[in-house]
């Protein structure tokens, strides 16, 4: 199950998408902006409406700053909602890196370290109140790990196991010669 977690794709499509789309307006803006400032630049000083067209055309301009700020602080959040996304891909491999070498990873920590971390991974240990037959304490541990959605319980108890009888029978071929 972990396995399959971690191996899962990581779909930023949508992301992409939001973030292709705000490129493509943001450098619509940038080259309107461009535009009007010409415009502005290449106005008659000497036509009769010149103050009211400069007025216009100053307001346009300040408009579109305001858009292009708006843009920019838009592809900024997808940006960093696309990172979000695949540095959860990175944090499940790390975590099963983790996972691979644990053994020489325990091995090293003091005795604080490895009660912290089997804190954070198991969530109830259930014991029998009497060692049973076959010696055995443990009834089931629940684990709870970060990269998983629900809790994992392994039942170390025979009789929550589901018992499957199958029967193996042998096809001889004849081939005929």
């Amino acid at each position: 199950m972990m396995q399959e977690k971690i191996n899962m794709k990581v779909d930023t499509t949508a992301v992409e998408q939001e973030l292709s789309v705000l490129e493509k307006n943001l450098r619509q803006s940038y080259s309107t902006k461009g535009k009007l400032m010409d415009e502005i630049d290449s106005l008659d000083a000497d036509d009769k409406h010149y103050s009211r067209r400069k007025s216009d055309l100053d307001d346009r301009l300040y408009k579109m700053y305001d858009k292009i700020e708006a843009l920019e602080a838009q592809l900024i959040e997808a940006r960093a909602k696309k990172s979000a996304i695949e540095s959860e891909k990175v944090t499940g491999d790390n975590i099963y890196k983790v996972l691979i070498y644990f053994e020489k990873l325990y091995a090293v920590m003091n005795e604080d370290e490895k009660r912290q971390l089997i804190e954070t991974l198991i969530s109830e240990i259930q014991i029998y109140e009497e060692r049973q037959p076959n010696g055995q304490w443990l009834k089931s541990i629940k684990f709870k790990l970060p990269i998983i959605d629900q809790d994992m319980e392994i039942s170390l108890d025979s009789d929550k196991y589901v018992k499957t009888v199958v029967l193996l029978s042998r096809n001889e071929i004849e081939t005929a010669k």
